[in-house]
């Protein structure tokens, strides 16, 4: 696969901090394959216009400004997903691209991420890591999802195979569990040891899906000791 391009699809809108990280962690993936990355920004004033050309070595950037742009109280997911696809599939062929990975703005991936995560893509249709951590900052405490059969979208990544599965969910509300379940995609869900974190309860608009708010089992961790453990040095990024 290394000789095709990977995808990497990033909605945003209204978390400039939230963007600012994930354009850090994305510039210290160890992948060095061909990269497109697609980045839905919604909101105006937009906040990814700082990601330019000149990012990284073989990465090329596309934005698509959807109009009308997002309002509070609206989910627009399924919306700017379309967008994204709708592009990818207007200015690229099947055989060009390797993978497309959802790359959601709030989330920390690990410095191999794209590294470990386009071997599993072999033979398969839909991958994704399982048993997601979700650690919501804004309350310093952290839970394990016991999501075995399914992946939250953040570590999920498709084939061109998938698309026409994925599309018919764009209205749904969870369209990562849907995706899993869809008849027509063969599946690769693993355990990666945490190569992607959920962080929940960052400033600006608030996302959707567990760990936003309180759980009755999150586990403590006042000192962020637990998300060192996790993510090392980058727990940088969240204080």
């Amino acid at each position: 696969m290394t000789d095709k391009k990977i995808v990497l699809i990033t909605p945003t809108g209204a978390r400039p901090k939230q963007i600012e990280t994930c354009a850090a962690l994305m510039k210290k993936q160890t992948y060095a394959g061909p990269v497109i990355w697609i980045i839905v920004d919604d909101c105006d004033p937009a906040t990814a216009v700082f990601i330019d050309g000149s990012f990284r070595d073989g990465w090329d950037i596309w934005k698509i400004y959807p109009n009308p742009s997002w309002r509070p109280g609206q989910n627009t997911q399924g919306r700017n997903l379309k967008c994204a696809i709708d592009c990818l599939q207007q200015h690229f062929v099947r055989d060009e691209i390797g993978g497309i990975f959802f790359i959601e703005d709030d989330d920390y991936y690990s410095d191999t991420y794209l590294e470990r995560m386009v071997p599993m893509l072999d033979g398969f249709d839909v991958i994704g890591e399982t048993h997601t951590i979700y650690y919501n900052i804004a309350i310093r405490k952290w839970i394990m999802n016991h999501n075995a059969e399914w992946s939250s979208l953040f570590q999920t990544a498709m084939t061109f195979n998938a698309i026409p599965a994925f599309e018919r969910l764009y209205g749904e509300k969870f369209i990562d569990y849907m995706l899993f379940k869809q008849p027509d995609v063969r599946v690769n869900l693993f355990r990666a040891g945490n190569i992607s974190i959920g962080i929940k309860g960052q400033p600006g608009r608030s996302g959707i899906g567990a760990g936003h708010g309180w759980i009755r089992t999150m586990v403590d961790d006042p000192k962020l000791d637990q998300l060192r453990k996790f993510i090392g040095d980058d727990v940088k990024f969240y204080m």
